[in-house]
């Protein structure tokens, strides 16, 4: 044992296969803990930024300097405008705003980005009155240019205004959200004032147009006192947020999800996929090829002639067509589509293992170590549980291994062709997805696309090394009798 642990620790291969291998399973592990997003192809966890968010770090590079991450701040410090009295207690105005008059409080602050995807603008009112109050909220831009994005005021006012109003309750908090991405003629007075054709083009570029380029921004709200009796208003400060251009590790995808969270998930997915079909691939090849190779005769023409029909088969176009109907036909229905895939991958699979094992055992069979324990009077089960199996644990191994990579490729040319498990983030999903949104994105998403194609490549030659060194250390010394 020493011998062996000392012979692969003095091999440079054995010792990157480990450590890029180490990488992986610890991502595959940690998901949990890595990101607080479990399935980023859940509607619930798109648009944590905007889509195509560049990642975070990439803002050191010039064409990303000014895109904007997620913010959110409250905004202080306002200007006051308008002859009422107010104070301000525990983070809120009380405001008393005689009949008629009205109150306005400006908040100034500097953007330094260009546009985000979206903004928003929230706060909470408390109109104290029986009569009516209007709360108007403005955004004025870099240019000083005025946008009147909402109003609101009692239902019963609604038709005494020439633009949209929407509905404020009196005696009651009222949270009151302004959303970019949803402003609309039916809600906004602004978009209200335009043409047909100038409502699609800022509903396309509303952002540009307000925080298109670094300066001064300024929110405006303004209260105003529709009846004839004082009203006391208690307002909070807003807060200000948006879902930026840059994000995370890994940026975000066509639908605003973390890119980050989708390879881990994908590598959790991929490696406990890749390793049981592994499994399975050798189990089958294994049992086939012992029985061939040991037993001989017409066992081994019948295995041999089986394995040799399923090698005739193209195999990724004949999963294709086998999964397709074993899906389409319900006859598995209660198997889960991840369970069916294992199945079928290992199932088509075991073929090449099988011709190896069976090889191998012919080549033991015919050791002189062998004879002798049959002149003994050693039984077939004895010979291969203590003379074969312990000469192929090498090849054993080293199959397990180099097998990873292959289920791996296949699993992810399922999910890239779109046959595969589209529900939940894996790499071949995402390489997928990423190709077919690729012609809707202005450039290309590189940290879409390069993380699980270089998580393929490396988990590959990882596994394809272990696999190398683990059969060139074991079957030498069990074939020499060390």
């Amino acid at each position: 044992m020493n011998k062996f642990v000392k012979d692969l620790l003095h091999r440079k291969s054995f010792i990157i296969s480990v450590i890029i291998i180490a990488i992986f399973v610890f991502i595959a592990a940690a998901a949990p803990i890595l990101t607080p997003y479990s399935n980023p192809y859940s509607t619930t966890e798109y648009f944590v930024a905007g889509p195509y968010a560049v990642p975070s770090w990439a803002t050191i590079f010039p064409q990303y300097k000014l895109y904007p991450p997620n913010m959110q701040f409250a905004l202080i410090n306002p200007k006051i405008f308008g002859n009422v009295s107010y104070s301000f207690n525990n983070d809120r105005y009380v405001i008393t705003i005689p009949p008629g008059k009205y109150f306005n409080l400006t908040y100034t602050f500097y953007w330094k980005y260009i546009a985000p995807y979206s903004f928003s603008i929230s706060f909470n009112v408390t109109p104290i009155t029986t009569q009516g109050v209007q709360v108007n909220i403005y955004f004025i831009n870099s240019t000083n240019f005025k946008y009147f994005l909402e109003s609101f005021a009692p239902e019963s006012y609604a038709s005494a205004f020439t633009y949209p109003i929407e509905t404020l309750y009196l005696n009651k908090v009222n949270t009151i959200t302004v959303n970019s991405l949803y402003l609309n003629p039916d809600n906004s007075p602004f978009f209200a004032s335009l043409s047909a054709y100038e409502q699609t083009i800022y509903s396309l570029t509303f952002e540009d147009y307000t925080l298109g380029k670094p300066g001064e921004a300024t929110i405006m709200i303004s209260i105003v006192n529709l009846g004839n009796t004082p009203a006391k208003i208690i307002l909070t400060n807003p807060i200000f947020s948006d879902k930026g251009k840059a994000f995370g590790i890994l940026g975000t995808d066509d639908n605003g999800a973390s890119v980050f969270a989708e390879f881990v998930y994908g590598t959790r997915f991929d490696l406990i996929l890749s390793l049981l079909a592994s499994i399975l691939i050798v189990g089958i090849g294994l049992v086939a090829g012992l029985v061939a190779g040991y037993v001989g005769g017409k066992a081994d023409l019948i295995l041999n002639s089986i394995t040799d029909f399923f090698l005739t088969i193209p195999g990724l176009p004949f999963i294709i067509v086998l999964e397709t109907v074993l899906l389409v036909s319900g006859v598995l229905a209660h198997i889960s589509e991840a369970d069916l895939i294992l199945l079928i991958i290992a199932g088509l699979s075991w073929m090449g293992t099988m011709k190896i094992i069976r090889s191998v055992t012919l080549s033991i069979k015919s050791r002189t170590f062998i004879e002798a324990t049959k002149a003994l009077g050693g039984n077939s089960f004895y010979i291969i549980r203590r003379h074969v199996l312990p000469n192929i644990l090498g090849v054993v191994f080293a199959q397990i291994a180099y097998d990873v990579p292959t289920v791996i490729l296949i699993e992810s040319g399922l999910d890239f062709l779109g046959l595969g498990i589209t529900s939940f983030p894996t790499w071949g999903n995402m390489l997928g997805f990423a190709t077919d949104a690729a012609s809707s994105a202005t450039s290309f998403a590189w940290w879409w696309v390069l993380p699980p194609g270089l998580g393929i490549v490396l988990l590959s030659i990882g596994f394809y090394y272990l696999g190398t060194a683990l059969q060139d250390v074991l079957s030498p010394y069990r074939i020499r009798g060390e």
